[in-house]
Formats: C-alpha cells, sequence, structure tokens
C-alpha cells in the first residue's frame, strides 16, 4: 500500500533535518508546503528524494495550507495520508514495518500523541493544558476517502476531520521540538498573539519566562525494551485520559 506524508513548514531549520530523515524511513511520498522560510529551511528539500512536491505560499493561513496540502496528496493517489509538522520527529522505533501493519488493519484512522519538548530537546512538559495535551492524541494517519478535509479557518483547525470507521491509538509517539528552543518559542508565541484577533485563547502558557515542570522522554535501544515501555507508557496514558476526561465532566456538572 502507499501512504503520502504531507507537512507545512516555515523555519524549522533546527530540526526539519531530523524530521524529513525519520519521515523518508516511513512513507513513500512526501508533499511540502513551505510558508516562507528565510532561515535556510529551504535548501534542505533537495536532500530528501522522497519530497516529490514542493508547495509554496506566503502569510499566515493555517487552513488555506491544509486544504492545498490534502488536494495535492490526494492527485497521486496513495492508500492512505500521513499529517506532521516540519518541528515534529516520530521517535526511533516507530518504522515502516509498524506503518505496513497499520494499513493492512481494518482501521480507517491510526492516532498518535505528541510530546512538548519544552526549552530542552530532551524534556518535555507536563504541567498545566501541556498535561491534557499530551494524553489527548493530536495526529494521526488515515484512510484516503473523499469525505476527509480540514477545517479552512486561519489558525487552530486541527487534525483531519470526516473520517468515519474504527480508530486506533499507536503506543508510537512524535516529539514536538516546536517550544524546545527558547528563540523559536518566543517567535510562536508572539506569531500567535498577532495573528489571533478573536480575544477567545489565553497563550500565556506559552510565556517562556514561566515556571513549568517537566521531564526526560526516554527511548531504549534495544527493541523489546522499548516496546515494552511504549506500550507500557500508551496504557498509561489511557487510564489517566479516562480519568482526567471524567473529572472534566464531574467539573462542568457541579
Amino acid at each position: 500500500m502507499k501512504i503520502v506524508a504531507i507537512l507545512r513548514i516555515k523555519n524549522e531549520i533546527l530540526v526539519i533535518n531530523k524530521c524529513l530523515a525519520k519521515l523518508s524511513e516511513l512513507v513513500d511520498e512526501i508533499i511540502v508546503l513551505d510558508n516562507g522560510s528565510t532561515d535556510g529551511t529551504q535548501n534542505v528539500y533537495v536532500n530528501f528524494p522522497k519530497i516529490t512536491k514542493i508547495l509554496h505560499t506566503e502569510g499566515y493561513d493555517e487552513g488555506r495550507d491544509k486544504v492545498m496540502l490534502l488536494d495535492e496528496a490526494r492527485k497521486t493517489n496513495p492508500d492512505w495520508i500521513l499529517w506532521i509538522d516540519g518541528d515534529e520527529v516520530f521517535e526511533d522505533s516507530f518504522s515502516r514495518k509498524v506503518i505496513d501493519i497499520y494499513m493492512a488493519s481494518s482501521n480507517s484512522r491510526i492516532y498518535f500523541r505528541m510530546f512538548n519538548f519544552w526549552l530542552s530537546f530532551e524534556r518535555f512538559r507536563v504541567d498545566g493544558p501541556n498535561y491534557l495535551y499530551t494524553l489527548h492524541p493530536q495526529r494521526s494517519m488515515w484512510r484516503n476517502t473523499e469525505s476527509a478535509y480540514f477545517i479552512n479557518t486561519k489558525m487552530h483547525n486541527g487534525d483531519i476531520q470526516g473520517i468515519t470507521g474504527k480508530t486506533y491509538i499507536s503506543p508510537y509517539r512524535l516529539k514536538h521540538y516546536g517550544y524546545a528552543d527558547a528563540k523559536k518559542m518566543k517567535e510562536k508565541y508572539d506569531r500567535y498573539i498577532l495573528e489571533d484577533n478573536t480575544g477567545k485563547r489565553n497563550y500565556s502558557h506559552l510565556d517562556p519566562n514561566q515556571p513549568f515542570k517537566s521531564i526526560r522522554f526516554r527511548e531504549y535501544e534495544n527493541v523489546y525494551v522499548n516496546m515494552l515501555y511504549v506500550y507500557t507508557f500508551k496504557y498509561v496514558c489511557q487510564v489517566l485520559w479516562i480519568i482526567e476526561r471524567l473529572r472534566l465532566k464531574l467539573v462542568k456538572i457541579f
């Protein structure tokens, strides 16, 4: 089966090589949309032959860019499509063999949990909104169906919509490095404040100067030890996610 990855990228020179190198191990084709990179990211793409198409846009519009990427991916007639951002890297133990198992399954969608590395390339944040964010699956790969779509809004339009059928939460994790570097984090924080004029969201939790709690992201070279670890981690997250969702429902009731 064929799987195509789509990425919306801007100024990710710190991690783009890691992202594309790992992704190249997993998928058949990569389609990139560069939203006006100026830090050298745009010069990296030539090093990855799995990249078959590069789109270009200017100005911040997340919905527009995702819709463009989805339309372009469909032209390649894939069986599955995977979406991540350029500052996200799958953990080392995730492989094409696992991808093939997922694609051959009866599932229509595979979810992945994402971990926000905070002012570090080794530790991810676990306090405040980041706790629930880590427990809740944030990214996915899905069967290529006509019903799939991205919400075409400028900001925070989330994951793919319109997928029906069975789903599965993968134990394999995504490392999100968007907040690992202080300068990069400040740029993202400032951009959200500038672009989001709705006043509905509070971005104080993204302030790089605030206190925080983090733990080390662990991966093990021994494949069996690592498999035991990732599955244990998955089901711990499942339990914590259920508890947290029940707690939030109780808060609304009372």
